[in-house]
């Protein structure tokens, strides 16, 4: 079965090599855009990287309009200060998602180290960061500049012709595209880190590769939905059997407010530390599994997922 090899091949690349952890608290950063478009678009929130982008935009902007000057200069000093901590982080959040996509080849060929696979991931962070803007800008600047004023103007106009028209515009061509747009360039991520191609290659085969897995790409994404609940429900049920524990001996034993503060900030920083690999350990095995995808779709002789087959047997037009 499809997913009987491409999920436990996840968990097994994180288990046998814990060091990833690292690539996947940073990875983390970029967040699982995927799932949040396709199961609430209308959330409009700003991701890492366009939050990113847009602090870039101000910081560009106060620095051409300000005065130089010894009065303003720690004002301008914090600014540069906050450009470089978003430049680092953008760059250790890229680069380890490509770590990552270069990990999920390991059990198939060679155990490379953690510098190797972050060598990787710096040598593709242009191309990663392209496809990452590109997700940005369709899945948030689109969503806020075109999609968002044409719902409003649907809620508030009585024509009813234009409301059709721009309803099918809306709902059956622009929100399609910006779902789409988010798995091409998962796709194309992998392109550029285990094909090493260029971003207009790595774009073009992820669409290609796209349209001809829909299905499976769609699949996919509402059982890593399942699994994102569960995982997330799981954790934080952890961390509160974690926490628990030290409020009860907290409030027991406390002999004065120091003490009680002592206790509970001990068991708040244990769960802060569990929920930091939790989430690490998501993160990696998240990416892992769209490369891991990636590569079952690629190679030769593939399995396909029974819904995939059933699709493929009675409406053949809507699969390869």
């Amino acid at each position: 079965m499809f997913y009987h090899k491409v999920y436990p091949k996840s968990w097994q690349a994180l288990f046998k090599s814990p060091s990833l952890l690292f690539f996947g608290l940073f990875a983390s950063i970029l967040g699982f855009n995927e799932l949040k478009i396709i199961f609430n678009l209308t959330d409009a929130t700003p991701d890492f990287i366009s939050s990113v982008v847009m602090s870039w935009v101000e910081i560009f902007m106060l620095f051409s309009s300000a005065q130089l000057g010894w009065s303003n200069m720690p004002d301008l000093l914090m600014l540069f200060g906050l450009f470089v901590i978003f430049s680092i982080a953008t760059i250790l959040a890229v680069s380890s998602q490509g770590a990552l996509i270069k990990a999920s080849l390991e059990n198939k060929k060679t155990k490379e180290s953690l510098r190797s696979y972050l060598k990787v991931g710096i040598e593709k962070f242009w191309p990663l960061l392209g496809l990452n803007l590109i997700n940005t800008l369709i899945g948030y600047f689109f969503i806020i500049l075109i999609i968002e004023p044409i719902i409003y103007f649907l809620a508030n106009n009585n024509e009813w012709i234009i409301n059709i028209l721009l309803a099918i515009i809306t709902f059956f061509v622009l929100i399609p595209l910006v779902i789409m747009i988010s798995f091409v360039t998962r796709y194309g991520a992998a392109y550029v880190v285990l094909r090493n191609e260029s971003l207009p290659q790595a774009f073009t085969h992820s669409w290609e590769l796209f349209k001809a897995n829909w299905i499976i790409t769609i699949e996919n994404a509402f059982v890593l939905t399942i699994i994102t609940v569960a995982y997330f429900l799981a954790l934080i049920t952890l961390i509160m059997f974690i926490f628990v524990p030290f409020l009860i001996f907290a409030t027991l034993m406390s002999v004065n407010d120091l003490f009680f503060g002592l206790i509970i900030s001990l068991g708040v920083i244990l769960g802060i530390i569990v929920f930091i690999l939790g989430v690490s350990f998501f993160s990696g095995f998240y990416n892992i599994v769209w490369a891991n995808i990636w590569a079952e779709l690629n190679s030769p002789g593939k399995s396909h997922s029974k819904i995939h087959r059933l699709a493929h047997k009675h409406l053949p037009i809507l699969t390869r």
